[in-house]
């Protein structure tokens, strides 16, 4: 069990449910997850920096996905990995910009999630 802690910034209900499952069954703890990017933010200035946080490009409220990352890396340091159905090579590079330990897209092969997460987490801890 690694017991890192993970937030998940997604505002598809069944989407966060499933990252929930998926990580928590893998002994990671996840926050409850912020569905805007607005409620992110907030999360964090609340609560201890997470170990890592995944994020949705499309989230309710005024800020998308990018913009709220943007946001998150001036003001904290932690490790941020996209999860999106989106897949343009201009978006990509914008997402990278922002999140270099990574994007997955949806629909995700879990193993494949998993082995992206513990990658940015191993490597925010050196």
């Amino acid at each position: 069990m690694t017991g890192e802690i993970i937030q998940i910034v997604e505002d598809e209900g069944l989407i966060a449910l499933h990252l929930t499952e998926i990580l928590e069954k893998a002994g990671y703890r996840v926050l409850d997850p912020a569905y805007s990017g607005e409620m992110a933010l907030r999360v964090l200035e609340l609560f201890p920096i997470p170990g890592l946080i995944l994020m949705d490009i499309g989230l309710g409220g005024s800020l998308d996905g990018i913009e709220t990352a943007r946001q998150i890396q001036k003001r904290f340091t932690v490790p941020l990995i996209f999860i999106t159905a989106y897949t343009s090579e201009n978006l990509l590079a914008r997402m990278l910009e922002v999140a270099p330990e990574g994007v997955i897209t949806k629909p995700f092969v879990d193993t494949d999630l998993l082995d992206l997460v513990g990658k940015a987490l191993s490597h925010a801890a050196t």
